[in-house]
C-alpha cells in the first residue's frame, strides 16, 4: 500500500505545471435571480450556498439555483439590513424591525419584546462558541441558546455599533460610529484607542490568522498587531481603492481583500492587499457596480460582492504552480505521521491541506522559515499540500500514514 501511494504521489509531481488564470467577475441581478438589486449584506453558511440580504427578502444561491425568502416565508420585514450565519447553521437576517432567524425550514423573529436591547439592527456576528451577537443603533444584544443579555452602555459614549468580531483568544472586537473600538474579555468591555487610528467610526473588522485587526474607517484601514498595538495605515495614496472602507473580510492565503465606497465622490470598488501589494478593482474590471456595501469569500476563496446594483462574484487569478521538487521547499518526512517540517526560502506564506476531493482540512499562517506542523488529526491517506505567497503557489502530494 506504501509503494502505491509513493507511486501516486510521484505521478502527481510529475504532472504539476505553471499555471495561470486571469481574475474574472460574474455578475448576478434580478435579472439572473436575486429578487433585487439593492444587496445590504452576504453571508457564506457551511455548505458554501451564500446568502444576500436585499430590500426585497432573502435570496440563497447554491452556485446553480436562487431561492428567495419574503415576509410571506415568514420574514420580520422585507427589507433586510445585514445578514449571518451561526455555527449551527441558522440564518440570522436583520432589519429595521427585529431580526429573523432560518432553520432551514422556519423562520422565527425576535424584537425588543423578545429580548433584543433594539429593534434597529445594524450587524450581526456568529461568535465561535456557537452563540451569536447583535449590533443595533443603541447598543449590543447576546443570545446565547435561549438566552438574551443586553449591553446598552458600551465605553465611548456611542452605542451605535457597526461592526463585530472575534479573535482566536475568545476575545469580542465592536466597532461604533464615533465611539472607536471596543474589546470584550467576556468579563469586561474596554475602549481601545490610539491617536494613530485613522477615525473613531468604526466601519469593518477582520481579524486574521495572526491575530492582527483590520479595521475599516471613513479616512482608510488601520491595523492592530496581536498585542493591539497600531502598526500601519492604509490610504489611497497607499493603493487603497479610495479610504471610504464599507467592509473587509480575509481568505485562506492570508490576502486581505477591502470594498470601499465614497458617496461623497460616488466612487468605489474592492482592493486586495497581500502583505505587499495593494490591487484594486472596479467596474471597469468587471464589477457589477460602483456602491460597494459588503463582501464576503467563501470556501473557495472566491470574493462575494454586495453592491447598490447587484452582486458579483471575483475569482482571483492563481499564477505560478510548480512541481514542488523544481522549488526550494524542503517538506519532510513525507510520508509522515504526527508532524511535519516544511523548510522554506519564501515567507511569510500560508499553508492549506486538502484531501484529493478537494476538501479544505487544514489552513494555517506560518510565518518563520522552519515550521512544524502538527497532522496529527489528520486520517491517513493521500492529501495535496499548499504553500502560497501572494500569487504564488507551490503545491505537492503529502502522504500521512
Amino acid at each position: 500500500m506504501k509503494s502505491l501511494f509513493n507511486l501516486i504521489m510521484g505521478i502527481i509531481l510529475v504532472h504539476f505545471v505553471t499555471i495561470i488564470h486571469a481574475q474574472t467577475f460574474t455578475n448576478y441581478t434580478d435579472t439572473t435571480g436575486l429578487p433585487d438589486n439593492n444587496v445590504k449584506g452576504v453571508a457564506i453558511d457551511q455548505n458554501n450556498n451564500k446568502w444576500f440580504g436585499t430590500q426585497a427578502g432573502v435570496a440563497k444561491f447554491n452556485d446553480t439555483t436562487w431561492t428567495t425568502y419574503t415576509k410571506a416565508d415568514g420574514l420580520i420585514d422585507n427589507y433586510i439590513k445585514c445578514i449571518a450565519v451561526d455555527s449551527n447553521g441558522n440564518v440570522w437576517a436583520g432589519t429595521d424591525f427585529g431580526v429573523s432567524k432560518f432553520d432551514g425550514v422556519h423562520w422565527t423573529s425576535y424584537t425588543f419584546d423578545s429580548g433584543l436591547v433594539n429593534n434597529t439592527i445594524t450587524c450581526i456576528a456568529a461568535d465561535p462558541d456557537g452563540s451569536v451577537w447583535f449590533g443595533t443603533d443603541n447598543g449590543l444584544s447576546h443570545l446565547t441558546g435561549s438566552v438574551w443579555t443586553s449591553y446598552d452602555s458600551l465605553p465611548g459614549n456611542n452605542n451605535n455599533v457597526s461592526c463585530i468580531s472575534f479573535d482566536s483568544g475568545g476575545n469580542k472586537w465592536f466597532g461604533t460610529w464615533i465611539g472607536g473600538l471596543v474589546k470584550f474579555d467576556g468579563t469586561v468591555f474596554t475602549p481601545v484607542t490610539s491617536d494613530s487610528i485613522l477615525s473613531n467610526s468604526i466601519t469593518a473588522i477582520a481579524i486574521d490568522q495572526n491575530n492582527n485587526k483590520w479595521l475599516g474607517t471613513y479616512y482608510g484601514m488601520s491595523v492592530l498587531d496581536n498585542n493591539d498595538l497600531w502598526t500601519k495605515n492604509y490610504r489611497t495614496t497607499d493603493g487603497l481603492y479610495n479610504n471610504y472602507v464599507q467592509d473587509i473580510d480575509v481568505d485562506s492565503k492570508g490576502n486581505i481583500w477591502i470594498g470601499m465606497y465614497a458617496d461623497y465622490i460616488q466612487e468605489g470598488g474592492i482592493t486586495k492587499f497581500d502583505g505587499t501589494m495593494l490591487t484594486s478593482y472596479s467596474v471597469t474590471d468587471g464589477l457589477v457596480n460602483k456602491l460597494v456595501n459588503r463582501l464576503a469569500v467563501d470556501h473557495k476563496d472566491n470574493i462575494w460582492i454586495a453592491t447598490g446594483n447587484g452582486v458579483s462574484k471575483f475569482k482571483d487569478k492563481i499564477s505560478g504552480i510548480f512541481n514542488i521538487s523544481s522549488s526550494s521547499v524542503k517538506i519532510f518526512p513525507n510520508p509522515a505521521t504526527d508532524l511535519l517540517t516544511i523548510n522554506q526560502v519564501l515567507h511569510p506564506v500560508s499553508l492549506t491541506i486538502s484531501d484529493l476531493t478537494g476538501r479544505r482540512m487544514m489552513t494555517q499562517y506560518l510565518p518563520d522559515y522552519s515550521n512544524h506542523i502538527d497532522i496529527s488529526r489528520l486520517y491517513p491517506g493521500m492529501y495535496i499540500l499548499e504553500l502560497s505567497e501572494g500569487s504564488t503557489i507551490y503545491t505537492s502530494t503529502l502522504i500521512v500514514q
